[in-house]
């Protein structure tokens, strides 16, 4: 019963942010959520791709991805940045960290 118990937490939890978890698929995401990991996908190889934190905010704001806010934080060039974007079932947005090197990219579902 305590298994049982710990894998139906551990279900509502990753059900809350499966794109922030990394299991996007059935049972836990939805048809919005596929697409949500899909352009957050497109997001993480957008910022990787760039080289250039500075740039960053530019490079993602493409293909209906909207940069509400930006903050850049020296000495490591780290960014951080608020998105918006629309899906099947409404409107989403994320936070996204970029460490300086554009190799760690890391995104939470926030409120609207």
């Amino acid at each position: 019963m305590p298994v049982a118990l710990l894998l139906a937490v551990a279900a509502r939890v990753v059900s809350t942010d499966p794109v922030g978890y990394g299991v996007p698929f059935w049972p836990f995401a939805s048809g919005s959520d596929r697409v949500e990991h899909r352009v957050v996908d497109a997001v993480a190889a957008a910022v990787r791709s760039e080289g250039d934190p500075s740039r960053v905010p530019s490079a993602v704001a493409v293909d209906g991805v909207e940069v509400v806010a930006t903050r850049r934080h020296a000495p490591g060039g780290n960014v951080w940045m608020r998105l918006r974007f629309h899906l099947p079932e409404g409107v989403r947005c994320r936070e996204v960290v970029v460490l300086g090197d554009g190799v760690q990219v890391s995104s939470r579902r926030v409120d609207c």
